[in-house]
């Protein structure tokens, strides 16, 4: 028994020896660091905060005192950058230091993993480049008039839901959700999901799984992504970052729509048709340039990253229009002149003069961005400009998104929405890196376009027929939930609708 009591306290000795050492890391490089508890890092409180929450604190604490800040994600020493001038290094200057997002997994990779937003430089460089033509001026413009005839769908059943209340009362997040769902299921696969009519299609339930996953919580997410050399074993649990259903479902639909398409020389100039060109086309040693395995995840994640987030952004926005009448009034007028100007009608052209209502969907991402951190891991060993501080080969690095767009010393009153914060006059009066809604440099969003244009046309569909206030249900405060890695409203966004 004694003995057994000895080898117990050596080992617990040994132990906390080991974290000793291990959060000394930062210290050792003279890099400020946050006190931590022992067995969580800096992330003890990832069950009652979301972990861009934390970021924010840490941000809030050390700005105007530090370029960057040494924090721990369990024993991973992760570091914070709060100096601008710094994010710009990381994101543009020495992106070539520091092109990945992820610690790259060792092993097999699933399907949905080789998508552009997974991969490491070398293999996300060539990717990039071919799927870069999707999303120009043209082919949006091209893309525009299917994404209106969507949004006549929106208004019918925004009319119709109208009809089931006398109060007006109507909840937005999910009907925006479903909104987005069909605008890209037609701009994408050429489908019509039929979710505004249907919320139960296959469209809609799959992108919940994406979002909402049944058993893969958000910190066993934040566990595995920090030690990715551990998701092999995940398999001995049963435990999956993707259901089999959800791969199985994007690998049927895409193989199906490729074959169709073939079958029937069917173009439709939409995402399937480039990466069908690209399947067909051959690179310098003879091979196809895209297999159907790295479509289906292209897909996947394009899937992926236009329906929570445009969803959230057009609930989001709605929200404070309802808070801030006086802009809901300033926009609609705009939007009413210009479609007056263009006979009534909503072209491209129309949209694209609607400057006061790019500045709102631009200030509704500042309040409340998608992805709360960008995140990079250094490729090669990183000597921060002007200090004396190398971040070594390997280095997870987080660049606080919340915290800079709520920083008071960069945007006054930073709780205040306030859309002529982006006027372009005021923007050049800010860091260029000031906003990052949509990221920065080589490995921003590559569909931000096509997100601006959803949004946009939306907003558009709703705000020329219905005025929208507060009502009994509305929350006070649009939390976001901590169980998800995009920022989402934790409750529903119930607000009151008036036909104009």
């Amino acid at each position: 028994m004694d003995f057994f009591f000895v080898i117990c306290s050596t080992l617990f000795l040994l132990f906390i020896s080991y974290l000793r050492h291990k959060y000394q890391y930062w210290e050792q490089r003279g890099v400020p660091q946050l006190q931590m508890n022992f067995f969580y890092g800096n992330f003890f409180r990832i069950k009652t905060m979301h972990k861009t929450e934390i970021f924010h604190e840490v941000y809030k604490k050390f700005r105007g005192k530090a370029k960057l800040v040494g924090t721990y994600v369990f024993t991973k020493p992760v570091a914070v950058v709060l100096d601008l001038d710094l994010v710009k290094s990381i994101l543009i200057k020495d992106f070539n230091k520091i092109a990945d997002r992820f610690e790259q997994r060792k092993g097999s990779e699933g399907i949905l993993h080789r998508h552009l937003l997974r991969l490491d430089g070398e293999r996300w460089r060539p990717l990039r480049t071919k799927l870069t033509p999707t999303f120009t001026s043209a082919k949006m413009k091209f893309m525009f008039p299917t994404l209106v005839t969507v949004a006549q769908q929106l208004e019918e059943a925004f009319s119709k839901q109208l009809t089931k209340t006398s109060s007006g009362d109507v909840e937005l997040h999910d009907l925006m959700g479903r909104f987005t769902t069909d605008v890209i299921g037609h701009c994408v696969f050429g489908v019509d999901c039929n979710s505004l009519k249907d919320p139960n299609v296959v469209f809609r339930r799959m992108g919940r799984r994406i979002f909402y996953p049944k058993y893969f919580s958000i910190r066993l997410h934040i566990f595995m992504t920090t030690y990715p050399a551990l998701f092999k074993y995940l398999k001995f649990f049963n435990v999956q970052e993707h259901s089999k259903d959800l791969e199985d479902f994007m690998v049927q639909l895409v193989s199906d729509t490729v074959r169709l398409r073939e079958e029937q020389n069917i173009h439709r100039n939409d995402f399937i048709d480039l990466l069908i060109e690209l399947k067909n086309s051959k690179d310098t040693k003879g091979m196809s340039q895209m297999s159907i395995e790295v479509m289906v995840a292209q897909v996947y994640i394009f899937f992926a990253a236009g329906y929570e987030t445009s969803s959230s952004n057009l609930s989001n926005g709605l929200y404070e229009l309802a808070k801030n009448p006086h802009v809901q009034e300033k926009l609609r007028a705009e939007i009413k002149s210009i479609l007056e100007k263009h006979n009534g009608e909503l072209t491209y052209e129309a949209m694209m003069e609607m400057t006061y209502l790019d500045q709102v969907i631009t200030e509704t991402l500042r309040k409340y961005p998608a992805i709360g951190a960008l995140t990079r891991v250094s490729t090669d060993n990183y000597k921060i400009p002007d200090t004396d501080i190398t971040l070594e080969k390997g280095t997870h690095i987080y660049i606080p998104v919340t915290g800079i767009h709520n920083d008071p010393a960069i945007y006054d009153n930073p709780k205040e929405f306030r859309p002529e914060r982006f006027h372009p006059d005021e923007m050049q009066k800010r860091h260029p890196q000031a906003f990052l809604g949509f990221g920065d440099g080589p490995r921003n969003c590559l569909g931000l376009r096509f997100g601006r244009m959803q949004v946009r046309v939306g907003l558009i569909t709703l705000l020329k027929s219905y005025r929208f206030s507060l009502t009994e249900k509305t929350p006070k405060k649009l939390e976001i939930s901590k169980n998800h890695l995009v920022l989402v409203p934790s409750s529903k966004v119930w607000l009151k609708a008036e036909k104009i």
